[in-house]
């Protein structure tokens, strides 16, 4: 019989227990990713049935190998040992995987390697072993390697160690990212006070060095092949340029590593080794207790970026406290390209769905360093990018509203209701003054975002205002959370539409044909969605009616695309009639919002959109957001 290698690892694991063991027991000892541990399990229970041996699996407890004995299993050990045996001659048999074998082969070879010998080694043909070497090639060239091939010789990598080991890096990290175990590969060291992790990582702590888990992660995982590397004799030889980072206290904290290196494992750490752990250590910490360089170049570069950011999206982030973060993230990255290193995202593939806004703003941010450094940013350095740039943009909208709270009785009552009202808006609004009825003409108006009186308020004032009674009932904070959700969203909206879910176009002239616009939008946006959607995206039982508004129509989709709220535009050079009105900008919107706030603030927001305004003067994305931007 043969078994896979999760199927061994996994039997062998409920073969030594005497208890049972949960999907989370058997990812954490096996290192299989905990979602695939389900799948491999209904395998398994096949498998043993099949060999006499029932798995019994219970919700609350787990899994375990019924009516087990040492007699009864000496058939199961003879089936274990003899699949390990197999699989210790066994070698990759996926492009990818071989590829990945190759790769390492190489890196971990001093000297040639003949064809002849690698296809012979990985029992495939000699055509076969040419088209994976040419996937590894392709591989090389991102690390600077060249890839040397010689008739008689054979084939080797020729490149810096330094450049060399990143390519380990990459795929222990790759692995361990796939299943799932970061935090189980720190935590085993944690359990060991003596280990050599352990000993690092107390003294990156004692040097204050800030890094994220990942980080860490990818720091123990260099300087683990670091010693696997020098104790096969590989070491770093050439000389590197410190320019970018000389003076760094890192220096001093790589410096410990390396005598706390030699005296544990009596092995020699040069000056070039000792510079390397400093590299990578400055490239993969965090910017806390870090203040910007503030080089001239840097900023304008940063002013560059926000400026490209506003004039594309309308955006505005330049506040200074952002400029200072943005400026620590720009001059990080300057100092990880110079030294070909990476920030370590394991999601990134998903950061873009999960924050799409934020994610344009950082391919933008790419756009205008490659005009700079000739560069763009890395998928991961993307990622690391729109999370910054999320963080401000969600401040704006979260952004706690200056309050003036105007009550006519003194003393308690004014505490009873600042308390009352605090107790379930704290988050979201910030009472700045109280004062009384008759003074609220002597108050700076500008000085607040919204007006709260126990006083009945009938004139019109510079800001918003809401009444509610003296004595505040539930009604009442529902009626200010309602005028928040609705007054407040207009400000909002800038960062809710996207550049790339807008389009203008000149060759929509049906409904069929407008549906099928708004599927190619989202689609490139959001990959998963299904083709279905396409046929059922304007249909009665998908969308609610089309409103239309001064050639304006609104389709809100009966079930949203996804948990976030989506926008989509599409402007029509010739309108369409919808119920007998000329429309010629569409808006699609997406969302998990059942009050209506987001619908209804584009309604009112669209509805003091003049009737001699044309929408064909709509000729791009900023000129659409102006338009958001004057009526909301």
């Amino acid at each position: 019989m043969n078994l896979k290698k999760n199927e061994i690892e996994i039997i062998k694991l409920l073969i030594s227990s005497s208890e049972y063991l949960s999907s989370y027991d058997i990812a954490t000892a096996t290192g299989i990713n905990r979602r695939l541990v389900r799948d491999e399990m209904a395998n398994i229970k096949k498998i043993l049935s099949e060999l006499g041996y029932e798995l019994v699996s219970k919700t609350s407890k787990g899994y375990i190998i019924e009516g087990k004995s040492s007699t009864s299993l000496q058939k199961l050990l003879t089936i274990i040992e003899s699949a390990e045996r197999k699989r210790e001659y066994s070698y990759p048999t996926l492009p990818a995987e071989r590829s990945n074998y190759l790769l390492k082969r190489l890196v971990e070879s001093n000297d040639y390697l003949k064809i002849d010998d690698l296809a012979d080694e990985l029992l495939i043909s000699r055509s076969t072993l040419s088209s994976d070497l040419k996937a590894v090639k392709k591989i090389t060239t991102k690390y600077n390697i060249k890839f040397v091939q010689k008739p008689n010789y054979g084939i080797c990598l020729i490149g810096s160690e330094a450049a060399k080991r990143k390519i380990l890096s990459d795929q222990f990290f790759t692995n361990l990212s796939a299943s799932e175990m970061h935090y189980d590969y720190l935590s085993s060291f944690f359990n060991d006070h003596h280990s050599l992790e352990y000993g690092i990582i107390e003294i990156i702590k004692k040097h204050n060095v800030t890094m994220s888990d990942y980080g860490l992660c990818d720091l123990l995982i260099n300087i683990s092949i670091t010693i696997t590397r020098l104790t096969h004799g590989f070491t770093i030889t050439e000389e590197q340029d410190l320019s970018h980072i000389e003076g760094r206290s890192e220096f001093i904290a790589a410096l410990e590593i390396s005598e706390f290196i030699e005296k544990k494992l009596n092995l020699k750490v040069s000056q070039y080794e000792t510079n390397q752990i400093a590299i990578e250590m400055i490239c993969k910490r965090s910017s806390v207790g870090l203040e910007p360089i503030n080089d001239p170049r840097t900023q304008e570069i940063v002013e560059d970026i926000l400026n490209a950011i506003e004039e594309q999206t309308l955006l505005q982030l330049g506040t200074d406290e952002f400029k200072k973060t943005f400026t620590l993230y720009i001059e990080a990255s300057f100092v990880r390209t110079a030294y070909q290193e990476k920030i370590r995202n394991p999601n990134y593939d998903t950061t873009k769905e999960a924050y799409p806004l934020a994610y344009e703003c950082a391919e933008i941010a790419s756009t205008i360093l490659h005009k700079y450094t000739n560069k763009y940013l890395l998928s991961s350095e993307l990622a690391f990018f729109a999370v910054i740039f999320e963080k401000v943009i969600s401040s704006t909208l979260h952004q706690k509203k200056k309050v003036l709270l105007v009550c006519g009785l003194g003393g308690g009552s004014v505490d009873l209701c600042q308390y009352q009202i605090l107790t379930r808006f704290e988050n979201r609004i910030e009472i700045i003054k109280t004062t009384q009825f008759y003074k609220l003409h002597d108050q700076n108006l500008s000085l607040y975002d919204l007006v709260i009186s126990t006083a009945p308020i009938r004139e019109e004032l510079s800001i918003p205002h809401i009444n509610i009674s003296t004595f505040i009932t539930k009604g009442d904070l529902d009626k200010i959370e309602s005028y928040l959700n609705y007054v407040f969203q207009n400000n909002t909206l800038t960062t809710l539409f996207h550049p790339k879910l807008f389009l203008v176009s000149n060759t929509i002239k049906t409904k069929s044909e407008l549906s099928s616009g708004f599927y190619k939008l989202l689609k490139k946006q959001y990959p998963t969605i299904k083709p279905t959607f396409k046929n059922t995206l304007l249909s009665q039982n998908n969308a609610s009616q089309i409103h239309t508004t001064n050639g304006i129509g609104i389709i809100k989709l009966k079930k949203p695309i996804n948990n976030k709220c989506i926008l989509t535009v599409i402007v029509l050079t010739k309108p369409l009639i919808i119920d007998q009105e000329p429309v010629s900008l569409f808006i699609l919107l997406s969302s998990t919002d059942r009050n209506n706030f987001i619908y209804n603030s584009l309604l009112n927001t669209l509805k003091h959109y003049r009737q001699d305004q044309s929408v064909l003067s709509i000729s791009s994305y900023p000129d659409f957001m102006k338009i958001i931007l004057t009526y909301q």
